[in-house]
């Protein structure tokens, strides 16, 4: 019964939680199937569908859409549907129950099969099961599941915003801290975060062309994220499966430019993506053609991320544009935004005298507080100095020669800079791709020497190896030459040395220059060198940078000088002329004045509400905590042993581990077919670019928690023990049984009930000992025992044994309903009172939207309502017999 038939019962191999599907349609290369139980349905692609098809054997318990149940007794097909004839278990009766009639949530853990049948597992992988089953229960309720793997030092101001806007529903927000404080990290901890728990399970990356593949290793690398890079090729190739090409990945990747393209944006609209994330946002305006197309997709995807470092590059208008579409409601006059400004240096002042609980309201209620997150370089710090070197150089003698390089004398600087500076990697920026080119010639023709190129008008595979080849240490380039577009977003940190062959006129672009090598990460000063000659424009424009000492210290108003000052600038390099004295004694005075107002107002106010120092501290707290690598590397370890995984130490803190022929499974997802390197260690995988870096929210982890927890191993075993106090032959049945609640995966439902396990400990007479004998009690004196033998005890206590689990039965769900009950009382106190809290702060802050509420409102609805209906199931049974 393999081939797909409408009726037909399937399984989610790698969502599970949704329950028992039913196939709905079978059309061509695809297959839709709905699981009633959430109410969602998946198509997949018929060859490779992550599917189960669910077929009940004889002996094995199950359960009739009506809630009652019964043990199969011979099972049949008719056209590819399967028909069950058995017994109820509470009347007896004999029953025909097509698979149709069967409860949409089932027993994924069919123990009771497994018990029935007389077979058990050694005691170690019951032991492993239980184990996974109090990790997987601790991770799921974790408010920091989802950034535990990031491969990335854990710093306050990223670990403070990713937190914050993760946890929200549908956040809506622009992510713009300065140049090198690590937005793409930020980002991707969100996604993470937002992902595993299920808020966001759809989510759509849209970057320049020059940075989709980055985006993509990143992804994988930092997060292990498996995003697909969408390409206009790969769109007409995922045609041929789905009416919709979006709709075949989960995780997409596109160039921005297909977010303006008509004949993509139905699809676009209808692919009900969750979550839509921007990066280098500030190129975002509406005389792009195609704007309306994007702005419609920004308000039809409830999440939204605007990355940019430069949030008012395009002037305070085309910020304020920006956060409209963050939130239109709020931002719907911009008149009434730029007088809102005018308020927050009282605000500020007052903010100085606050502390705890008062500052957070205060912080809570400012205007852009909630969608705008901008940390500033001078409160994160750790950042290296700057040191700027002029190179004033003598005019040309020549300046009609061809090529122009032939008499340009900052050539001839920049060759004797490469010979004496042959062990420092440099950077090269100028203003366009042709001048990178020509200098490449110019280089390779006059000193023989292999330049690296990079620039927009490369593929990005050339400018994967460009990149490759200047950061070998042994053979590669020893310089990079970059254009101004080609260079946005790229992090050269191992680089500490700049040259600027000319000069951007925005200050926001000679910030962006600076920017790829002064991140967070550069461990050297940061050299910049400006060959110039004194007519030249460099010439002119350097005594203006010079009055906001832009090359020494980031310029958080470059944008607003260059507004003022742009005409006059304009007219001089036209003109070949000095800029005019008063000029330059102008734009010290306005620059002093602008960087007072940034200390005393309103990014005073974001900055604070960008990163609370109390606040980030305790989620890093809870990171390291819950990150507990002791138990998972030992949790790991055990699974890798038992399941046939070869391991080999390399060192103190990696292993590699490599599939074997003796596997348990046919394959573990997230284990490499040719092995790879792991380690559990931060400090490690931050070194060891090669080695996965393992945790509780890696998919090869949740894979191992989910082959322990939701398949049957080790869910029946049999031991013995070593007790002499007690008579020879006495026995005791030791159950467990999980509990969960069944909501659509955006709900979250885990947060508040996370698989629960409720065990209860029987002797052989039936008499209930749980509170007076712990579990690790009985492991202690608990001892091998062989496969024959242990067949042997469960078909000779299998009578008994029924009637012993039917008692543990009823007292399951006599807790269940007690359980349920706390948890309803905990979910309405926890999220009404953040209902309460957000409600109240509306009418002061307009910037919590009204739809953020109602999804609030929706999760409470919905998680109530599955609590009417907990499923409990058995997860282990334990039969320990004493043998002196």
């Amino acid at each position: 019964m393999s081939e797909f038939s409408l009726g037909q019962r399937w399984l989610s191999e790698t969502e599970t939680d949704l329950g028992l599907g039913v196939v709905t349609a079978v059309d061509g290369r695809q297959v839709s199937v709905m699981f009633p139980s959430t109410g969602e349905t998946r198509m997949y692609a018929k060859s490779d569908a992550p599917l189960a098809r669910f077929v009940l054997n004889e002996g094995q318990e199950a359960t009739h859409a009506d809630q009652w149940r019964f043990i199969v007794t011979e099972a049949k097909e008719h056209q590819g549907l399967a028909i069950y004839f058995g017994e109820r278990i509470d009347s007896g009766e004999d029953v025909m129950v097509p698979e149709s009639q069967l409860a949409h949530q089932i027993d994924t853990n069919p123990a009771l099969t497994r018990f029935i049948a007389g077979q058990a597992d050694r005691h170690d992988l019951y032991l492993l099961r239980m184990q996974g089953l109090k990790q997987l229960a601790r991770w799921q309720q974790s408010p920091v599941a989802g950034l535990l793997g990031a491969r990335v030092n854990l710093l306050p101001h990223q670990c403070y915003v990713a937190s914050t806007v993760a946890n929200r529903y549908h956040p809506r927000v622009m992510l713009a801290d300065e140049v090198g404080l690590g937005k793409t990290i930020e980002a991707g901890m969100i996604i993470k975060r937002q992902h595993v728990t299920g808020r966001s399970q759809r989510i759509l990356i849209a970057v320049p062309d020059s940075l989709r593949h980055q985006w993509l290793v990143e992804m994988k690398r930092r997060f292990a994220l498996d995003f697909s890079v969408f390409d206009e090729a790969r769109i007409r190739e995922a045609q041929l499966d789905s009416d919709n090409p979006f709709s075949t990945e989960q995780l997409v990747i596109i160039n921005n430019k297909i977010l303006h393209d008509e004949q993509w944006h139905e699809a676009l609209m209808g692919a009900e993506f969750d979550m839509l994330v921007v990066d280098e946002a500030h190129h975002l305006n509406d005389n792009t053609p195609g704007y309306e197309h994007f702005a419609q997709l920004a308000k039809a995807i409830p999440g939204l991320l605007l990355l940019t470092a430069t949030p008012e590059q395009e002037g305070n208008e085309g910020h304020f544009k920006r956060l409209q579409l963050l939130d239109p409601d709020r931002f719907n006059d911009f008149n009434a935004f730029e007088e809102e400004q005018t308020h927050y240096r009282e605000l500020a002042d007052k903010a100085n005298d606050l502390s705890g609980e008062a500052l957070d309201e205060l912080l809570d209620e400012h205007g852009t507080g909630r969608v705008m997150f901008r940390n500033r370089r001078q409160n994160v710090g750790g950042f290296p100095a700057r040191h700027f070197h002029p190179v004033k150089l003598p005019e040309p003698e020549d300046d009609m020669r061809e090529p122009w390089w032939l008499g340009d004398p900052r050539l001839t600087w920049l060759t004797d800079h490469i010979k004496s500076n042959r062990d420092d990697k440099t950077l090269l920026i100028c203003h366009s791709a042709k001048m990178v080119n020509e200098l490449a010639e110019a280089l390779r023709v006059i000193e023989g020497i292999n330049a690296a190129v990079f620039h927009e008008g490369m593929s990005l595979l050339e400018r994967d190896r460009a990149a490759e080849f200047f950061a070998d240490d042994d053979n590669g380039s020893p310089i990079l030459l970059c254009s101004e577009i080609g260079s946005e977003g790229r992090n050269f940190q191992f680089v500490h040395q700049l040259v600027l062959f000319d000069l951007p006129e925005n200050p926001d672009l000679l910030e962006q220059r600076i920017g790829r090598l002064d991140r967070i990460g550069q461990t050297h000063d940061i050299q910049i060198y400006l060959p110039y000659t004194e007519d030249s424009d460099e010439g002119i424009l350097l005594p203006w940078y010079h009055t906001m000492n832009a090359f020494e210290q980031c310029n958080p108003v470059g944008r607003r000088m260059y507004d003022e000052f742009a005409q006059p600038i304009k007219k001089s390099l036209l003109s070949c002329q000095p800029l005019p004295k008063d000029l330059l004694e102008q734009s010290a005075v306005l620059h002093q004045q602008l960087m007072s107002e940034v200390e005393a107002g309103r990014d005073k106010l974001q900055e604070l509400n960008a990163c609370r120092p109390q606040q980030a501290e305790s989620v890093i707290s809870a990171i390291e905590e819950t990150s507990d690598t002791e138990h998972l590397n030992e949790f790991m370890t055990t699974f890798w042993g038992r399941f046939g995984v070869d391991t080999e130490e390399l060192d103190e803190t990696r292993t590699f581990v490599k599939p074997s022929e003796h596997m348990r499974v046919e394959a573990i997802p997230g284990l490499n077919e040719d092995g790879m390197t792991v380690t559990f260690d931060r400090t490690t995988a931050l070194n060891y670019e090669d080695a996965e870096f393992l945790s509780w929210d890696h998919p090869h982890v949740q894979e191992a928690l989910d082959i322990v927890t939701q398949q049957d191993f080790g869910s029946v075993c049999v031991t013995k023990l070593n007790n002499k106090a007690l008579p020879e032959g006495a026995w005791f049945m030791e159950v467990d049984f999980s509990a969960h609640i069944n909501a659509p995966t955006s709900a979250v439902a885990q947060e508040f009930f996370p698989l629960q396990n409720h065990r209860i400990l029987l002797d052989g007479q039936g008499r209930e000992l749980t509170s007076k004998v712990p579990r690790d009690a009985l492991t202690k004196q608990a001892d091998f025992m062989d496969k024959k033998t242990s067949r042997q005890i469960l078909k000779q206590l299998r009578d008994v044994t029924k009637s012993h689990l039917e008692k543990a039965r009823e007292s399951a769900d006599a807790w269940l309903v007690e359980h349920a009950a706390c948890v309803r009382k905990q979910l309405t106190d926890s999220l009404g009172k953040e209902l309460q809290r957000l409600t109240k702060l509306k009418q002061r802050n307009p910037s919590v939207r009204e739809s953020e509420i109602e999804a609030l409102q929706a999760r409470q609805r919905t998680l109530l309502e599955a609590l009417e209906q907990p499923q409990l199931s058995l997860f282990a049974v334990r039969i320990l017999v004493n043998h002196h």
